[in-house]
């Protein structure tokens, strides 16, 4: 992904009057960088919010409900993530079928958001900590990494989920290579690979004319 060079400038060049106006005579680089880190994540989930609503006109259109009526507009509502950035409070509009009364955010469902749950960035992140260490020393990691507090018991519930979607990605992958009509059809669609060929070639002593010699087989 490429930026606007100028604009990246003009966003270095707030950030630093920002933390001019905080650093005292003495300060160390490593207080700036903690603070520089602080204030981009709070930017940075400021811009999220504003990437994600800055969305919702592309899904204003007609919204379909699962029970084949059309859903109606119900206003306005927040809604909360949990990103590599912290806590983003978002607002979108609701839809509300008048038949089923279910209801259902467009914006949610194409930018694969679910309220009140981590991002996918997030998700990911929190399943490898987990799966590397413990969860406690993973939450501990989260922290030091993202500056805020991820508890355990979250790490733990993220890095079971994956653990449950690599399962049944196992069990299907078991399931097609046990498939042999299917694994027929797989081997009669793929393409011939032409490309290096290998050989060997091997020997034998035999008698021939009142001495031994060497036969060669080429395979």
């Amino acid at each position: 992904m490429e930026f606007n060079i100028n604009r990246m400038k003009q966003i270095a060049a707030l950030m630093a009057a920002e933390m001019l106006e905080r650093i005292r005579e003495g300060t160390q680089v490593a207080e700036i960088e903690q603070g520089l880190r602080e204030l981009s994540k709070e930017a940075c989930g400021l811009g999220l919010q504003k990437v994600i609503e800055g969305q919702e006109e592309k899904y204003a259109s007609n919204v379909g409900c699962a029970c084949g009526q059309e859903a109606e507009p119900s206003g306005q509502r927040q809604a909360v993530i949990w990103s590599v950035f912290g806590k983003v409070s978002y607002v979108r509009r609701y839809y509300l079928c008048p038949h089923c009364h279910r209801g259902q955010s467009p914006l949610d469902e194409h930018l694969g958001l679910v309220p009140g749950q981590n991002t996918p960035g997030l998700a990911s992140l929190l399943g490898i900590l987990g799966v590397e260490t413990s969860f406690e020393e993973a939450s501990q990691l989260a922290e030091s990494f993202l500056l805020f507090r991820v508890s355990d018991n979250t790490v733990r519930k993220q890095t079971e989920g994956y653990g449950t979607a690599q399962a049944q990605n196992e069990q299907t992958w078991k399931q097609a290579a046990e498939d042999g009509p299917g694994m027929e059809l797989r081997e009669q669609g793929r393409e011939k690979q032409s490309g290096r060929k290998y050989g060997s070639v091997d020997g034998a002593h035999v008698p021939l004319h009142g001495e031994w010699r060497e036969l060669r087989s080429d395979c």
